[in-house]
């Protein structure tokens, strides 16, 4: 009888053992994308499924951004369409946005919602954010205001119709430290930004990234000063202003 018991008892404890090890396993595989990077399309989808729930899957790809690389991953949910981008080193999301097709509202030539009202509204959807600036755009007939909003490392882009106020676009960009680089061979962003307010005085500046062109790493500072926007490339070495861009905004 002591027997039976006591190979019952192992029977057990082994069955314990079994489901404790085979739910330790399942624990550490869901954390070690996070915590040891996103190294496969599988993985960057299953994210971004996570992120987005009862979305499809339309377009995974390896990309890079700004010497990082990264996964993309596209998403169809609704009307809205998804992008997001997730560092492969760590699986952070480096950037996050929506957009709904077109409402076709025609030619207007005046907005019917107050560039004060579309503030309150930003700041509502992006609590605690500080707003760089808003803009009121005409694109392909519909009158739409573009306002941008930093809070912490992340830059924020929303889009507005400017007949109903109904946010279009929603962009979510991580504005942290992507590429590594030596401080004394790089001017940095405040530097790149101070360079291209010299050359468009009295200009916004409304985005800054650094990335490379022609096998050099640059600044892409763009700018906003009345109806004209601008952009600035600099290098990052040197500081010099490689080219210019001026464009009339209607």
């Amino acid at each position: 009888m002591r027997n039976k018991k006591q190979g019952n008892y192992n029977k057990t404890w082994r069955t314990g053992f079994l489901i404790l090890c085979m739910g330790t396993a399942v624990y550490l595989g869901s954390a070690s994308v996070s915590a040891k990077g996103v190294h496969s399309m599988e993985q960057a989808k299953k994210l971004a499924q996570q992120k987005v729930k009862k979305a499809t899957v339309t377009k995974v790809e390896a990309d890079t951004e700004n010497g990082v690389p990264v996964y993309e991953v596209s998403l169809h949910k609704g009307t809205k369409e998804y992008s997001l981008k997730y560092r492969q080193s760590d699986g952070k999301l480096m950037e996050y946005e929506w957009d709904l097709p077109d409402l076709g509202y025609g030619d207007q030539n005046k907005p019917n919602v107050s560039k004060a009202t579309i503030k309150k509204k930003a700041l509502k959807k992006v609590k605690k954010a500080t707003v760089r600036f808003i803009q009121l755009k005409n694109d392909d007939g519909r009158m739409e205001y573009k306002v941008r909003l930093q809070k912490g490392s992340y830059r924020y882009t929303l889009v507005y119709d400017a007949k109903k106020a109904k946010l279009m676009e929603y962009e979510q960009k991580y504005t942290g430290t992507t590429v590594n680089s030596s401080a004394s061979k790089d001017i940095g962003m405040d530097r790149a930004k101070q360079i291209a307010l010299k050359k468009v005085p009295g200009a916004t500046v409304t985005e800054i990234d650094r990335d490379k062109e022609h096998g050099s790493v640059v600044y892409e500072v763009k700018l906003v000063k009345g109806h004209y926007e601008y952009e600035i490339v600099i290098d990052a070495k040197s500081g010099k202003i490689l080219h210019t861009e001026k464009e009339y905004d209607d």
